[in-house]
Parts: structure tokens; C-alpha cells; sequence
């Protein structure tokens, strides 16, 4: 995180008005790492989004299940975060790799 960091504040002083995309990518590299260490535990935003969406369920009929309705959300919340944090900071360090690539061969190019 230091490296991208550092490599944003580069572009940021050396190319003013270029290289917007790699910017962008860095700095939501930068805030989606930040937000994961400072926030490890879902927001409230988040509980009450999967609860509308297990109400909709239920409504429809499609969702039927003999759990409280509060024990079943805490489980889909906690299944659902385990996956998608994991599965979102892989996408995150992917795209992370690709734009300090991008930045390496930019350098590499420009001696």
C-alpha cells in the first residue's frame, strides 16, 4: 500500500494533467485497502441491505426457512462478507499489480 502510495504521489507531482486512469486506480486501490483494514466488521448499511433482500424473498414466497429471521441474517451476512471480502481484495491486489505494471513500464519507456 506504501508503494502505490508513493508511486500516486509521483504521477500525481511529475504528470498533473495525464495518466488520469492509473490515478483513479491507485487511489481506489489506496481507499478499498484502507476501508478493509479499518473496517473488518460489516457496516450497518450492508446488514440492512441483505435484510431487504431476504424480506423480498420472503414475500415471494421463494424463501422459506424455519430459522428467526435475525439468526438467519447473521448467518448470510457473515457467509456473504467471508466471500466477497476475500474475493474483492483479490480483484483489488489484481488491479493493484496491473496499474504498478503500467507505471513500471511507463518509467522503463521514458529513460
Amino acid at each position: 500500500m506504501e508503494q502505490a502510495k508513493q508511486e500516486l504521489e509521483i504521477l500525481e507531482t511529475q504528470y498533473p494533467n495525464k495518466f488520469e486512469y492509473l490515478k483513479l486506480e491507485l487511489r481506489s486501490f489506496i481507499s478499498l485497502l484502507e476501508s478493509h483494514y479499518s473496517d473488518p466488521v460489516p457496516s450497518s448499511s450492508y446488514v440492512a441491505t441483505q435484510e431487504s433482500s431476504s424480506n423480498r424473498k420472503r414475500k415471494n414466497g421463494s424463501f422459506v426457512s424455519q430459522e428467526e429471521p435475525k439468526k438467519k441474517l447473521q448467518k448470510v451476512v457473515q457467509d456473504t462478507v467471508g466471500c466477497t471480502k476475500r474475493s474483492r481484495i483479490d480483484v483489488v491486489m489484481e488491479r493493484a499489480q496491473a496499474c504498478l505494471r503500467k507505471i513500471q513500464r511507463f518509467k522503463t519507456s521514458n529513460k
